[in-house]
């Protein structure tokens, strides 16, 4: 799922990316396009205008026109007719007199001439106030004029665009008259149709105070219904904002100067041409998205197979060595990561093994010594009840010695039969001990000496298990003392320190040798019948924790010195306020 969600992530990051990317890329090739198609059509504009204006140069330095020009009055003669059937001539054979509505020779002698289809309807009174003043010119010889009113009320043509000049004598500079050409302002609308009329585009050529010098159908429609004083149609403007939204349609206004005039052709180009172009893009995208959506899929499916396989292989060699099965074994992967994983959990295996191996050989062990206690233990109750029995017999026959010796015993094999996890207390433990080292003095004959050093009298109270003591004693008299014929002395002392009870029992006997010390130290059980000291360091360990239990100390021909550590725990004395603390 994490690869799957993944590659559609991706993919549809990257379809954004594209359409994006797309989007401007085609944005900036229309716009690059338009800018193209608008410079191919300023030039056209451009060699319109130029071929009007070098047919009005080859009409105003004519001789023939000059010389009429210069005449005082403006009588029709032969030299007046020639010129007229010159210009027909040429409004027959040049191309740029198609534009041309109508032409007027206007001279300062009065001199009135006209050629073309409209110049005998034209309304010269308003020609001549229009374009034949001296201050309409400035410094300039010629002018192009804006877009006007049709001079001529009976036209097909509602307006016409004016180009004049004027006609000056050479030597003096003196002006001689005028040439009035009243142009179809289709003219240059016709140039630059085919390269801007592609769609719903409207353009206009104005010179340089914004005037209209031509404009499209589309351009006087939009002018017509958004126009107005302070808007972007307004007569006086000449600068456009780069998009303006006009009837709910973004326009984007494209602008282009003519080189050889003063004049900048403007194009208003509606935006849903380009969201055509990007509905298209759009759905290019969805669709490349679409397939790359598929192949990514195809692919993460692949590639988490090859990467899962190999888990859901480990996952179950796991869930069978948790099942028991540790000789299992588990595929290698060529994988690094793979490897070092299937590594450790075969380092676990292994671990597990041993450890289970080691809980094994604890618990064979553990029986093995439950089954030598059960050795150690003779019908209790025959044997108690046969020492009964005997120790009647003594007091009915006087034997006192008898008597005691079997009572101490009872009271050793009373204990011993008891619960060896039941809690007794450190002053029972000891006066057991009074009663074990009774009967072994019968045996050696007295030449035992004990001592019981008890460093705090409350200590007396502190709760043990039972049965601790006895083994350590029986120790110090087998290992120590019966080696020795000439008896021994044996000390018993009890202290405190900090949070732990010392009890340490002492011998003179001939200590332990220093290889079979060593491995006591260590915590090894010397033979299968030394079960008894072995015993209490287990109980103590396993009752307060491995840093408790018994510590051997010994030199050979000296002493031997064990001693017990237990943990003293809150509320083990009833009167702890006055237990005294040994801090030695």
């Amino acid at each position: 799922m994490y690869f799957i969600l993944s590659s559609v992530f991706i993919c549809l990051v990257m379809g954004l990316f594209l359409y994006v990317s797309e989007q401007k890329l085609i944005t900036d090739n229309l716009q690059q396009e338009t800018q193209t198609a608008m410079g191919y059509a300023v030039d056209q504009a451009e060699q319109t205008a130029l071929r009007v204006e070098e047919f009005a140069n080859q009409v105003c330095r004519s001789d023939a026109v000059i010389d009429v020009m210069q005449r005082t009055s403006p009588q029709v003669d032969a030299q007046v007719l020639a010129i007229a059937a010159e210009l027909n001539e040429q409004f027959q054979f040049v191309t740029i007199t198609e534009e041309v509505l109508s032409l007027l020779l206007v001279g300062e002698n009065g001199l009135d001439l006209r050629c073309g289809k409209e110049a005998s309807l034209v309304d010269d009174v308003a020609v001549k106030q229009a374009f034949c003043k001296a201050d309409y010119y400035g410094d300039s010889l010629m002018r192009w004029g804006v877009s006007q009113k049709n001079f001529c009320k009976l036209s097909d043509y509602p307006t016409v665009v004016p180009y004049s000049r004027r006609i000056t004598d050479t030597a003096s500079g003196q002006t001689l008259g005028y040439l009035v050409l009243l142009l179809r302002d289709t003219a240059l609308i016709d140039a630059c149709k085919p390269f801007l009329e592609q769609g719903d585009e409207a353009f206009c050529l104005m010179d340089e105070n914004g005037g209209m010098i031509v404009q499209n159908a589309r351009w006087r429609e939009l002018a017509e219904q958004y126009g107005g004083e302070g808007t972007i149609f307004d007569s006086g403007a000449h600068e456009f904002a780069e998009t303006v939204r006009l009837g709910g349609v973004q326009f984007r206004f494209f602008q282009t100067s003519v080189p050889s005039y003063p004049w900048k052709l403007v194009e208003a180009v509606p935006m849903y041409q380009y969201a055509q172009q990007t509905q298209i893009l759009g759905r290019a995208a969805v669709v490349a998205a679409c397939l790359a959506l598929v192949l990514s899929l195809i692919l993460a499916t692949v590639f988490s197979g090859q990467l899962v396989r190999p888990i859901e292989r480990m996952v179950e060699a796991v869930q069978d060595i948790a099942r028991g099965n540790f000789s299992r074994r588990l595929e290698r992967s060529n994988r690094v990561e793979l490897n070092t994983l299937q590594d450790s959990i075969e380092k676990m295996q292994t671990d597990l093994k041993q450890l289970l191996d080691n809980r094994v050989a604890q618990e064979q062990e553990k029986k093995t010594a439950e089954i030598q206690m059960l050795k150690a233990q003779i019908n209790p109750h025959f044997l108690y009840n046969t020492l009964n029995s005997i120790k009647m017999m003594a007091v009915m026959q006087g034997a006192r010695g008898i008597q005691n010796m079997i009572e101490a015993l009872g009271s050793i094999l009373r204990a011993s039969l008891s619960n060896a996890e039941e809690r007794t207390t450190l002053r029972d433990e000891l006066a057991l001990l009074e009663q074990y080292i009774y009967i072994q003095n019968i045996r050696y004959k007295g030449n035992i000496e004990y001592e019981t050093v008890v460093r705090d009298q409350s200590l007396l109270d502190f709760p043990m298990q039972r049965c601790l003591l006895q083994p350590l004693l029986e120790n110090a008299i087998t290992h120590g003392i019966e080696q020795d014929n000439r008896g021994g002395r044996i000390t018993l002392t009890v202290w405190r320190k900090w949070e732990s009870l010392y009890i340490s029992v002492e011998d003179n006997g001939v200590g332990i040798p220093p290889e079979r010390l060593s491995r006591l130290q260590n915590g090894e059980r010397l033979t299968n019948h030394s079960i008894g000291v072995y015993n209490v360091d287990q109980r103590l360990r396993m009752t307060y924790g491995e840093a408790y239990g018994l510590r051997f100390e010994s030199k050979p021909g000296e002493f031997t010195r064990v001693v017990a550590r237990m943990k003293i725990t809150e509320g083990d004395f009833a009167h702890e306020e006055n237990a005294y603390t040994d801090r030695g």
